[in-house]
């Protein structure tokens, strides 16, 4: 009896062990969500993720027939083509569980969440996640936080912006079932309070964070050492670079961009396919506008500055809208008409493709725009950016995505047309960039999100999140040298472009633009709109230097909310010493961008007939030296990624305070 007594302690303890230690994981108890989007391009990237998966699975568990559908990979595209807020994952997180539990095995223990350009490897995940206990409410990825608050983030945890961690979505994050049933329980309980959530969403993995996370009453993010910003032998999901079209984000490389299977058009986009409207007004003229004449306008065949004012020095274009300190709906929608009755009637742009809309403070690269767009087709109803979201949780399903203006709003020229006869302003102070997006929708145009356009500063991103090669525009003077965030991300690409554009076929270094002399006032009139359509294809022929060898196979593959609360504060770039700037068409005047040289537009009136300017010298290439090269100066763009010290150290959102950017 005694050695019985002895012997029941460790009986009880053998039976008890199994039932506290996880089982091992089976490829097909992981279901996986890959946020998708419907544009050919990528959805070919999601779809190569997708057949990379099942065939891991499948390769993994042999008793899954070949021919079983694929029902434990869902791309959001083709789940919820009507769903708006797919993106933003808590909208429809009730729904991915129902699909979850549909699904041939309804064994899934774990729910991942990845974007097309994620690297998967089932089998290492597997093999991790049997490490973790599915058993209980988990939240795990790659951990990114914030160096200072944010806008972006509407300013939460002022205090301590570094004490939240949120998932690298490119990375993945991994849900436990438990978790995933208790989220959905907490957004459709009516007897509790539900989370407070804004009526934004603007960045997806911030505002999914917080909802695990509750105020400090949920879940918290834990990083693992196996979801990986980079790529390394021990990682199970890495995020590939967003520029790098020539992978499909499943670890195996995709055809050359050519290929008709990468979504990739045949015919890469030109610079000079691309029309810049700048919108500006009379007070930041000497500042925001010389910053611009400095960066990346340089680089820019066909550009127009729309104003409140008739500004000759620069020059600009006249609206007939007065300036507002908060939106610019009525505004944006003239400057869209005028350059759509200019595409229309001016024979001499007849190449022009796309239409980027941008703020007198977006700072961008012309040459990764062109290499972005390369993958779209021009001749489709496109609109492309940084989406946003409103009211994507709404009962009414009134909500929609839009693409905010600060960090550039790209149209084809196939939508202007319907976009002229159907769009309207609530007022002439409604969110140009809002109002534009629900004009879109009802002609059932959606926006194409990329996460190259930025709505802010570069320190206002984790350095994760921003690709060197491929990011094409930030937004904000506040704080900033404009001039210096252009030298560190955007400067030595576009001149490289520039430099290396494809010339004559005999080897020269002058390549020929031809450009047409209208005077603007004349050009929007409506009986010169006849003569300028035969007149204009006799314009001038300018002659622009090209410095360097042809080398278009480097440089053809593809790889707002207006706030102006914080603008006190911001710095003027210096103006002087500046390399001279190629003539360009505006409206039809060609004029050289430094403002002594520019061509005046005197009072005479000039009818439709082309007339011969002046031409300006040829550009000059600057070198390295001649920019601002010193370290200091951008030493505080030069982010360092935290992520693995973050791995061991201690959470820190119990003691966080979230600050609504309203309660500043």
């Amino acid at each position: 009896m005694y050695r019985v007594a002895l012997l029941l302690p460790v009986l009880q303890l053998l039976l008890l062990q199994p039932a506290s230690v996880a089982p091992a994981l089976a490829a097909h108890e992981l279901s996986f969500l890959v946020l998708s989007q419907p544009a050919r391009f990528n959805a070919a990237r999601a779809h190569h993720l997708k057949r990379s998966i099942v065939e891991q699975i499948r390769e993994l568990n042999q008793e899954i027939a070949p021919n079983r559908p694929a029902d434990s990979v869902f791309l959001t595209h083709e789940l919820f083509p009507e769903q708006d807020g797919a993106w933003a994952i808590t909208p429809i997180l009730g729904h991915i569980r129902a699909a979850m539990l549909k699904s041939t095995h309804r064994t899934a223990r774990w729910l991942i969440v990845c974007e097309e350009q994620s690297h998967v490897n089932v089998s290492l995940l597997a093999h991790h996640l049997a490490n973790e206990d599915y058993r209980e409410k988990l939240f795990l990825g790659y951990p990114l936080y914030d160096r200072e608050a944010t806008i972006i983030h509407h300013f939460a945890f002022f205090k301590n912006p570094t004490s939240f961690l949120y998932p690298y979505l490119r990375a993945g994050i991994a849900l436990t079932v438990p978790l995933v049933d208790h989220l959905v329980q907490l957004l459709s309980d009516t007897g509790t309070p539900r989370p407070p959530l804004s009526d934004f969403f603007i960045d997806a993995a911030h505002e999914f964070a917080l909802l695990v996370w509750q105020r400090g009453e949920g879940v918290p993010l834990q990083p693992r050492r196996y979801l990986c910003a980079k790529a390394l032998p021990s990682c199970a999901i890495h995020g590939a670079a967003s520029q790098d079209h020539g992978t499909s984000g499943t670890g195996r490389d995709l055809p050359d961009r050519h290929d008709d299977s990468t979504g990739c058009s045949d015919d890469p986009t030109e610079v000079d396919q691309i029309m810049f409207a700048v919108k500006t007004c009379s007070k930041y003229h000497k500042d925001r506008v010389p910053a611009l004449k400095q960066t990346w306008t340089r680089y820019v065949q066909h550009l127009r500055y729309f104003s409140d004012v008739d500004d000759p020095t620069i020059p600009t274009i006249a609206t007939s809208v007065p300036n507002s300190s908060a939106g610019h709906c009525s505004k944006t929608l003239e400057i869209l008409q005028l350059i759509g009755d200019e595409l229309r009637y001016n024979g001499s742009l007849q190449a022009i493709r796309w239409v980027m809309l941008v703020d007198d403070d977006t700072i961008l690269s012309t040459s990764a725009l062109a290499r972005f767009l390369s993958c779209y087709d021009p001749g489709r109803d496109l609109y492309l950016g940084e989406r946003y979201g409103y009211r994507l949780l709404g009962a009414d399903g009134g909500g929609y995505n839009y693409v905010t203006g600060g960090g550039g709003i790209v149209l084809s020229v196939a939508i202007l047309d319907a976009l002229q006869r159907t769009c309207e302003c609530p007022s002439a102070s409604s969110p140009d960039d809002m109002i534009l997006a629900a004009c879109l929708q009802r002609l059932g145009i959606r926006p194409i999100h990329s996460p190259l356009f930025h709505q802010a500063r570069p320190s206002d991103y984790a350095p994760e999140l921003l690709d060197r090669r491929g990011t094409v525009s930030f937004h904000k003077h506040w704080q900033i040298d404009p001039q210096q965030v252009y030298n560190r991300w955007f400067r030595q690409q576009d001149e490289h472009y520039f430099a290396h554009q494809s010339c004559p076929p005999d080897g020269g270094t002058i390549c020929k633009h031809s450009t047409e002399l209208v005077r603007t006032a004349d050009l929007l009139r409506p009986a010169a709109l006849g003569s300028i359509t035969a007149g204009s294809a006799n314009g001038s022929v300018r002659e622009h230097a090209r410095i360097g060898p042809s080398n278009e196979d480097e440089h053809r593959r593809p790889t707002s909310q207006n706030d102006d609360r914080h603008q006190q504060q911001q710095q003027q770039p210096a103006s002087s010493g500046q390399p001279k700037q190629p003539g360009r068409s505006w409206l039809g005047m060609t004029a050289s961008t430094t403002p002594e040289r520019d061509v005046a537009v005197t009072g005479a009136a000039v009818t439709g007939a082309a007339v011969t300017g002046a031409a300006s010298s040829p550009p000059t290439v600057p070198s390295a030296e001649q920019h601002i090269t010193r370290k200091h100066l951008c030493a505080s763009n030069e982010l360092q990624s935290n992520g693995d010290l973050l791995v061991g150290r201690q959470n820190l959102q119990e003691s966080a305070n979230i600050i609504k950017h309203t309660d500043l």
